[in-house]
C-alpha cells in the first residue's frame, strides 16, 4: 500500500509541476528559482531530483565517456491512436534529436561532499550567487559525472574548480 500511495504521490507532483521545472531547467533557473516559481508545493529535494533527471536526459551531465561521444538524445512521447472501433490507446514514440558534439568537464563532486564537506563548502562560499546555487542543492553521485560546459551548470563547476 505504501508503494502505491509513493507513486501517486509523484505522479501527481509529476503532473502538477514535471513540465514547469523542465521549461525551466531550459531556461537555466538554478533549483531554489525553479522551487519559489512553482504553484503547486515540492520540497526542495524532490525539485533537485527532477532537475536531475532533466539533465542527465538532455545531456547536460552524462555518467559516462560513451553517453558524451553521441551527438543525439533520445526523447520519448506519446501518441494517441484509435482502432477500427474507435477505443484510444496510447503508443509510445521514441524519436532521435540532433544535439551536436559538446564539450564536458569531469566532475566527483559527490566524492569531494562525502569525503570533505567543510571543504567543498568553503570553496562553493567562494563562487558567485549564481554560480553557486547552480550547483548547491543537486543530488551529486560518489561516481564522476561530465558536464556539459555550454550550460550555466558546467560555467558553474569550471568556476568551483578554478577556486580548488
Amino acid at each position: 500500500m505504501k508503494e502505491f500511495e509513493n507513486a501517486l504521490s509523484n505522479y501527481i507532483k509529476d503532473f502538477a509541476n514535471g513540465g514547469a521545472i523542465r521549461h525551466f531547467v531550459e531556461l537555466g533557473y538554478n533549483v531554489e528559482e525553479i522551487k519559489s516559481s512553482l504553484d503547486f508545493p515540492m520540497s526542495i529535494d524532490e525539485v533537485a531530483l527532477i532537475v536531475w533527471k532533466e539533465y542527465v536526459d538532455t545531456k547536460k551531465i552524462c555518467f559516462n565517456e560513451e553517453e558524451m561521444d553521441r551527438d543525439y538524445i533520445v526523447k520519448t512521447s506519446y501518441v494517441k491512436d484509435y482502432d477500427k472501433y474507435g477505443k484510444t490507446s496510447l503508443r509510445k514514440v521514441e524519436t532521435k534529436e540532433f544535439v551536436g558534439a559538446k564539450s564536458y568537464i569531469p566532475c566527483d563532486f559527490g566524492k569531494r561532499i562525502y569525503q570533505d564537506k567543510e571543504g567543498f563548502l568553503e570553496v562553493l562560499n567562494k563562487l558567485k550567487g549564481e554560480q553557486k546555487a547552480m550547483i548547491d542543492n543537486l543530488p551529486w553521485p560518489l561516481e564522476k559525472v561530465y558536464v556539459d560546459l555550454s550550460t550555466p551548470l558546467g560555467e558553474a563547476v569550471r568556476a568551483f574548480y578554478s577556486f580548488s
